[in-house]
C-alpha cells in the first residue's frame, strides 16, 4: 500500500511539472508585451503635396499702359468691341462685313475702311499684301502711339491696286494709304486704309494716333 502511493506522488510530481513547462512560455510572454495594445503600423504612403509653380506672367506681371484717350477738336470718337478712335465730324460710317470693321464716308463718298489682320512685321507683310497691288512705300512709323508693356509696331504703306487683265480695264488704278498698327500679343495687325487722294496725311496721323486697345 505504501509503495501505490509512492507511485501516485510521482505521478503527481511529474503532471505539475509538465503543467509548469506548458506554462512558463505564456507567463514570459505577458511579461514583455505591454497591457495596452502595440499600435498599428501605418503602411500609408505619403503623397507628394502638389505645389502648382506660378508661371512667369503671375511672377513678373506685364503692365500695359496706354495714354489717356483725348478726343482731338473736331473729331468724334468710335468705339468697337476691339478698338476706340477717333474720325473727324464731318465723317460718317458704318459697320463693314467683318468684324469689327468700319467704313468711312464723306457725303456719301467712301474715304477708306479698317480691317484686322493676322500679326505681321516688315519680314512678313509680303505674305498680306494684296493681289493686284504695287507697293510704293513702307515705312515703320514711331512715336506716333504710346502703348508700353507690349510689342507694338506702326507701319504706313502705300499701295497702287489695279485691276486684273480680266476685267480689260488696264487704266484704271487706286492709290491707297494703309496703316497697321501691329500688337504681337494680341496676334492681330489693325489695319486704317484711305483714299491718298482724298485724305490729308495729317487727318490720318491724328486718327492713328487715337487708337486705343
Amino acid at each position: 500500500m505504501m509503495k501505490a502511493a509512492t507511485q501516485k506522488l510521482l505521478i503527481s510530481m511529474i503532471l505539475f511539472m509538465l503543467v509548469t513547462s506548458c506554462l512558463s512560455p505564456k507567463a514570459t510572454e505577458s511579461q514583455h508585451s505591454p497591457s495596452s495594445p502595440s499600435p498599428r503600423q501605418n503602411n500609408k504612403i505619403d503623397e507628394p503635396l502638389e505645389t502648382s509653380q506660378p508661371n512667369e506672367s503671375s511672377q513678373h506681371p506685364v503692365e500695359t499702359t496706354q495714354e489717356p484717350f483725348v478726343l482731338p477738336q473736331g473729331y468724334q470718337a468710335i468705339e468697337t468691341s476691339s478698338f476706340k478712335l477717333a474720325i473727324p465730324k464731318e465723317w460718317s460710317y458704318k459697320a463693314g462685313s467683318a468684324s469689327d470693321s468700319l467704313v468711312f464716308q464723306k457725303d456719301g463718298e467712301e474715304l477708306g475702311q479698317t480691317e484686322i489682320l493676322g500679326w505681321f512685321d516688315s519680314n512678313t507683310w509680303k505674305d498680306m499684301k494684296p493681289n493686284h497691288s504695287e507697293q510704293k512705300d513702307f515705312q515703320e512709323v514711331e512715336g506716333l502711339l504710346s502703348i508700353s508693356g507690349m510689342n507694338v509696331h506702326t507701319y504706313r504703306i502705300q499701295l497702287s491696286h489695279t485691276k486684273p487683265a480680266a476685267e480689260q480695264d488696264p487704266d484704271w488704278a487706286y492709290k491707297e494709304t494703309r496703316w497697321y498698327v501691329a500688337v504681337k500679343e494680341k496676334g492681330c495687325s489693325y489695319g486704317f486704309y484711305f483714299s491718298s487722294g482724298d485724305v490729308d496725311e495729317s487727318i490720318m496721323e491724328t486718327i492713328v494716333s487715337t487708337f486705343r486697345l
